[in-house]
Parts: C-alpha cells; structure tokens; sequence
C-alpha cells in the first residue's frame, strides 16, 4: 500500500490514483490505522453449514448465559457484489488487480454529458438473489439518487434504490447445527433487496494527510440486502452470514469472498431486559465488517458495551460506531445528530426497471437447487448423515486447498456421479474419507482433482468384486493423486489387478507362513481363534496387501483343520 501512495498522482486516467486533500485530526488517524489493520486480515471463506453450539435456552429468547437478565436484537445490511465484476450503469467492468483508473467510465468519473445505461446482467443476477431469497419481486422498482460529499464519490450522490426496491419481504431459513439432530433453525426476514453503485475505492495516508482515489471499482453492481432483526446471537448472525454466502454462490449471482470485499456488512445491535420491564437502549450500528470473525466479535463487544452502559443507569443513544479488531471493541464514529441528510430524490436520468411475469418465471426456472433444498435431499434420497450431506454441499465453495473461485454444487455433483448404481454409503465414504483427505495432502481442490467421477467408481467397483484390497485401493489412490506416472488411473488400477496374487500363489503363502509360525499355529489348532488374526497379518504382509484377508482367512482355517 506505502508502494501505491508514494506513486500517486493528480491524474484522473493513466493508471494513476486520485488524490485529494484532507488534514486529518488525531481521532481520524487513528480510526484509518484501526480501518488499515483489519481490511487487510484474512478471513478463510466460510461453508453451508455452521454446527456452532448454542448457549441461549431457546430460540424465543430468552435469556442467553453469557448475558444474564438481557436479550439481544440483530439485524444486518449487507452489501453484495455481483458476480463478473458488472458495473451497474456503464460497460466497464470493475477490475481490482489492474493499475488504479484504468477500469471506469465517464459516467463512473462523474464527467460533464454522460449518461447512465443500465447494465441487463445486473438486474438478471439480482433476480436470482431475490428469487432465491425467496422475496415478492417488484416489477415496476426505481433508482433514487443519495447525496453525500465524499472524495470516493465524483458526482455527489449514489445511484440505489432505496423507497421503490427490485424485491421485498424474503425469508430466510437458518439451520445453526445442521451436524446433529433436530437441527434446530430459525428464519430471518428480508425487509428489501436493492440494486445500487459501489463507491471508488479511499486510501487514506495519515502521515501527508492525503486521501487517495481508485475508481476502478466505481459504479460496481451491487445488492443490498437488509434483513429485520431476527437474530439474538453473534452465531447467528455468523450463521445467516455463511448461509447467505453459500446461497449466493449456488445461484452463480456472487462469490461473496468477505476478504475480497465482495460482501461487505453493517450489522445493527440494540438490547433490552428479558423480563419485559422495557428498559433497553436504542440501536446502534457498526460500519464496514469484513469478515465473519469480526462480525461476531463487534457484536460481542457492542452488546457488552451497551449492557454495560445500562447497568451504571446510563443511556445508550443512537448511533454510527466502528470496530477495533485489535483491542476487540467498538468506537464511536457519529451520532444521530451527526447523521448526515441524503436528501433522497428520484432519479431524473433512469427510468423504472420493469420486470415481467415471463421473464420472473423464466428466472424461477434456472434457478438451481438451493444449499439446504441438496442437504436435505441427500439424507432423504441416499441415507448420508447430516455430516455427510453438510460435507458435500459445502465443497467447492472455495473451502478446499487451492481453491479460491467458488465451484458451488460440485461436491454434489460428484458424489451423485460416483453413486451412480452403487452403494451411496460407500461412495460418500470414499468421495469424503479417501478422496478429499489425499487431495488436501496434495493441497488440491476437488475442481482440480486427477481423479474423475469414473475414475473412482472403477476403483470402488474392484472393491466390491473383491478384485483389490482396501489397503491397496488406498495406495493406489494416494500415489496416484501425489504422483502421477504418466498413465491414466484406471490403467494404473488395471496393472494392480494383474499383480494381484492366484489362488494358488495365496495357498503357498499361507502354508509359508505356518511352517514358519509354528507356535501360533498351534495355538490355531487348539482353539485360539485370536491368534488367527496374527497368521492373516503375515500373509498379508508377505503378499505386499494384495491377498484378500477374508481368502487369507479361510485358507489358513482349512490348512489348519479348525
């Protein structure tokens, strides 16, 4: 970041940043070191499922043991970016790697005559979110202007939609422990859904008191989403989080990579007392969390913040607060006073977005399963556990090693294709078990696997014929995906079964191992069965585990006479 600073100029094109100039006071300074420490933190991507345990007695509140007396109420906003990058009004497409202002448009630059198009892609992605979100889609909804003077917004005002939304009204079911039994869930209402413009990106550099200007990222498509306060618990707010993640991944209408800035979240906390007496504070809201780790620590701060303020007979009063990942608190930012008036107005240069009834039904269609409409079904169609079933949809959500673009849906795909005629138990144990733990030795993602559907159907079906050995599949399995020989894996499994011993062969191991372990086999022929099991391991041994130990078995009884 110093590197992109120190080469910054005035320029609006050419690669370089926009500056401007603004001192910046002490408090500001420390808010943008707060803001710098924990945009940059990585936060791994989260999955489908959230077996987080649960501390509160019941959903409806009650009282939750690390807040006795209280109750906590959450709601969120987030901001989601659509996927490819689409800018909302121009063609331009919002490209973060490249070279500062190489990606805008003129209309993104706010530069004298130019007009808005709106882009058809954006408002088919943000069909899918709303359809998926299961909302009343407006089909007559309106682009409102928000004003607000900031070096990140060239024209002064953002372009969402803010009285007349494209949906309203979704919901939300939320599974918080879909690993066991009963997975207790709960719903969460989607008050509206709206399409509006990113902002440029601001570098702040306390030490020159400049503020630098990306507009790469201008005028990208976003939704917003705003839910009701439904939630009571930093977990579950964490678990609509990663539930909203996977969702939007499924439909293909954004990776929402928190670390990428892809979805960005405001989340407003207020808390009363449980025993209905009234006495509460107002909401708060805390700006810009960038992860779902941070979500859950702002809320925790806020809600002890607050609890804190009301027990020492003060009041808590409505207002903006940011949060300090370091010291693991929130800070003030405004209050309700300070809050600026976007004097919201209609937008003169857009017209209504109109939606028909064809073209929702038409959405509705290619609208794929959804994350828990796959969890369910794979428990109902072929008997896989909760477990089981959270595995595999969660795969290809850029949870893999290797894996940072999400594939959603491939875990299921390829579990459904391997199952294809044979055992479904026995081939999420090995898709699960044996494929994934050799891929995450190798730090491969399943999109990138050697091994295909077929592939490790051929494998599993040597099995069941009992032409392989577990242990050898195994092998076979692991050095292929660890080092690759040249040939194709089913010729690699075919060599196997040309270097599995003949019946014969096992006969001669078998009385090998007996003229050699003459102790034991007496032991055998006098009626301790256990000892057996230490002839079965010396054939194997002797045979590289290529022998089956069932034969080996058997074989050894006859020889022995028992």
């Amino acid at each position: 970041m110093r590197k992109m600073l120190s080469n910054s100029s005035k320029r609006l094109f050419g690669g370089k940043l926009c500056t401007c100039q603004a001192h910046l006071s002490s408090r500001a300074s420390q808010q943008v070191a707060r803001f710098i420490s924990t945009e940059t933190a990585y936060e791994p991507t989260p999955s489908f499922s959230s077996p987080i345990p649960r501390k509160s007695k019941s959903r409806k509140g009650k009282e939750v043991d690390r807040w006795p007396g209280w109750n906590a109420v959450i709601g969120l906003e987030l901001h989601v970016q659509l996927k490819g990058n689409i800018k909302l009004l121009s063609g331009a497409r919002a490209v973060y790697e490249a070279d500062p202002n190489t990606h805008t448009a003129p209309f993104e630059a706010a530069l004298p005559g130019s007009l808005p198009v709106l882009r058809p892609e954006a408002v088919k992605l943000a069909l899918q979110t709303c359809l998926a979100l299961d909302s009343i889609i407006n089909q007559a909804s309106k682009f409102d202007r928000k004003h607000y003077f900031y070096p990140d917004l060239p024209s002064g005002f953002q372009v969402t939609q803010k009285y007349s939304p494209i949906a309203q009204n979704g919901n939300v079911n939320i599974r918080l422990n879909s690993a066991s039994e009963g997975r207790p869930s709960f719903n969460v209402g989607i008050e509206q859904i709206q399409l509006e413009q990113d902002t440029a990106k601001s570098f702040h550099d306390p030490p020159s008191g400049m503020t630098l200007v990306d507009l790469n990222r201008a005028g990208a498509a976003l939704v917003e989403i705003v839910t009701r306060p439904d939630m009571r618990t930093p977990e579950e707010a964490a678990a609509f989080v990663r539930s909203l993640q996977s969702i939007l991944r499924h439909v293909g209408a954004s990776d929402a990579n928190m670390e990428k800035g892809e979805l960005r979240c405001d989340v407003n906390v207020s808390v009363n007392r449980s025993d209905g007496s009234g006495v509460g504070g107002s909401r708060c809201e805390i700006k810009n969390l960038n992860g779902v780790r941070f979500l859950v620590g702002a809320i925790n701060s806020e809600i002890r913040r607050q609890i804190q303020v009301l027990e020492s007979g003060g009041l808590v009063e409505q207002s903006t607060r940011g949060y300090d990942a370091v010291a693991n608190e929130t800070f003030h930012l405004r209050s309700k006073e300070d809050a600026p008036d976007y004097r919201y107005m209609p937008d003169p240069e857009l017209g209504a977005v109109i939606i028909t009834d064809a073209q929702i039904a038409e959405a509705r269609q290619l609208l794929p399963e959804l994350p828990t409409q796959s969890f369910d079904r794979l428990q109902e169609q072929y008997g896989l556990t909760p477990r089981e079933s959270s595995v595999l949809v969660s795969l290809g959500e850029g949870l893999e090693g290797g894996s940072d673009t999400p594939q959603a849906d491939i875990g299921v795909r390829f579990f459904e294709q391997v199952a294809l005629g044979r055992d479904p138990k026995i081939a999420a144990n090995w898709v699960i078990h044996e494929l994934l733990g050799q891929l995450s030795k190798a730090e491969l993602s399943l999109g990138s696997s050697p091994i295909s559907p077929d592939d490790l159907g051929f494998l599993i079906d040597q099995l069941a014929n009992e032409k392989l050995t577990g242990t050898v599949a195994k092998s076979t399995l692991g050095s292929f995906i660890t080092a690759p020989q040249g040939r194709s894996f089913r010729q690699v499994v075919e060599g196997q079964l040309s270097a599995a011993p003949s019946s014969q062969n096992v006969i001669s191991l078998c009385e090998d191992v007996i003229n050699s372990l003459p102790v034991e086999s007496e032991k055998v022929r006098n009626g301790q069965g256990k000892v057996l099991m230490r002839l079965v391991g010396e054939v194997m041994k002797r045979s590289g585990g290529r022998a089956d130990a069932k034969t080996v078995a058997m074989m050894l009884k006859k020889l022995l006479g028992v």
